[in-house]
């Protein structure tokens, strides 16, 4: 009995379903490796907060740790199930939320799994221990229900994605196999290129319009959907990294100061108080940045309050002012106190520190820095100016992606993070940020409604 399918259409048949299959195997490898790169942030994130903690009984000893754990308990999100346990040499619980050490916590060091007590079955919870150095015992543990949700909007999208892609070459194939089999191959060539960990390439567009090529679009927006969720778990260790590491160096180099030449006995609680009060600044941002992935889903809007915007431009110009003064560097303030803006505190704080820190670091000794705030029209107009080297209009977008530097900064210490904090801080708030130019310098204006 003679087939009623022609050769073309066989041909056809048996080339969609070799490429349905091809593209669910493509697809099941693109899911291991960003499952694998989110489960390695989550251990990072674990590895960073016993860090944290480590330095925390550095500065203020065990009870520094057991206060800085019940903070961390009480500003922990509903959504997230995270476990912390300090316990004594002699196995007595000291703080934390876990009541009983975990049986499979033997080895120190060393990563290892718990159920989730707010997610059961559903996902499993990271956890970690190490012996602080007068023996006691600290457990830090981040639940992966993130991880979880992205694998359940990556199987959404694969399963959508598998079959747009069968209809999509059976119905070509049965018009023409040969012109059909050419837009299967840029789409081939495209998934090898993110094989070989290139995950920022796409299916190149064409001008057609057919199948293949919405088909196209809709791989490039599950990969860009997959990039997202993948650069919100990351940017919480990135921001973590740059903005704590210049603070706390200058508060180990007080210390160290003072560990040399220690201040009188009638000065020293002033200074210790001094000194407390820097550190729970630094870790008051600590939490907002840990939190950097939400800002901009605006979950962080729930803590805003009414915020003096010319006194925090005063604060933040007095804590800048030692750094300015190392270089003979002047700071004018142009401060016309308005109504209180709602706001989240510590984050404009944080903007506010940025935008002079960049002043101070970018202008040459003796130069002058201006910072001026004033509400104009129902918003607050925040202005910082500098004397150095100016931003090409060219890179004026370029300098608040993450990790960006320009020539002229690359001698300067940093990461190219303070200005993408920046900008999520004015989103956050609704607002906006412009660059201008000026000779000599820079001016960073930041609209925030609300005035």
């Amino acid at each position: 009995m003679k087939s009623r399918l022609s050769t073309s259409a066989r041909l056809s048949l048996a080339n969609s379903a070799l490429l349905a299959l091809g593209f669910g195997l493509l697809l099941l490898l693109i899911i291991w490796l960003a499952d694998r790169f989110m489960v390695s942030h989550v251990e990072e994130s674990v590895n960073a907060e016993l860090r944290i903690l480590q330095a925390e009984e550095y500065v203020d000893g065990r009870r520094g740790v057991e206060a800085l754990i019940e903070r961390r308990l009480q500003n922990a999100s509903l959504n997230h199930d995270r476990l912390y346990r300090l316990e004594s040499p002699q196995g007595l619980k000291l703080a934390g939320n876990v009541e009983t050490w975990p049986a499979n916590a033997r080895v120190a060091e060393r990563i290892f799994h718990l159920p989730s007590r707010k997610y059961p079955g559903r996902t499993q919870v990271t956890a970690k221990w190490s012996r602080l150095s007068d023996g006691s015992r600290l457990l830090v543990g981040f639940d992966e229900i993130e991880i979880a949700q992205v694998r359940a909007d990556i199987r959404r999208a694969a399963l959508w994605g598998l079959g747009a892609m069968l209809l999509v070459s059976l119905s070509a194939g049965l018009l023409l196999t040969r012109a059909a089999l050419r837009p299967v191959e840029a789409i081939r060539a495209a998934a090898q290129k993110i094989i070989d960990g290139d995950l920022r390439h796409r299916v190149p567009a064409r001008p057609g319009g057919d199948e293949f090529d919405r088909l196209g679009e809709t791989l490039n927006a599950m990969l860009d959907r997959i990039n997202a969720l993948i650069a919100s778990v990351r940017g919480a260790t990135d921001n973590i990294a740059h903005d704590l590491r210049s603070p706390l160096t200058r508060h180990r180099a007080r210390l160290e100061a003072a560990l040399a030449n220690p201040p009188p006995a009638g000065e020293l609680p002033a200074w210790i108080e001094h000194n407390l009060a820097d550190l729970d600044q630094v870790l008051a941002t600590f939490q907002s940045l840990l939190r950097i992935a939400t800002v901009e889903s605006g979950l962080l809007r729930q803590e805003f309050e009414a915020c003096d915007l010319v006194r925090l431009a005063q604060d933040a110009a007095d804590f800048i002012e030692p750094l300015a003064e190392e270089k003979h560097q002047r700071l004018h303030l142009d401060l016309h106190p308005g109504a209180p803006l709602q706001g989240h505190r510590h984050l404009l704080f944080q903007l506010l520190v940025n935008l002079l820190d960049n002043a101070v670091k970018y202008s040459p000794d003796s130069s002058l820095i201006e910072i001026s705030a004033r509400a104009v029209g129902g918003a607050w107009v925040l202005e910082v100016s500098d004397a150095g080297p100016g931003i090409p209009a060219s890179e004026r977008e370029r300098v608040f992606e993450r990790l960006v530097r320009l020539d002229a900064s690359r001698h300067e210490p940093g990461l190219g993070l303070g200005l993408s904090l920046v900008r999520a801080v004015v989103v956050l708030h609704q607002g906006r940020i412009e660059v201008r130019g000026r000779r000599p310098g820079t001016t960073m204006r930041v609209w925030l409604p609300g005035g």
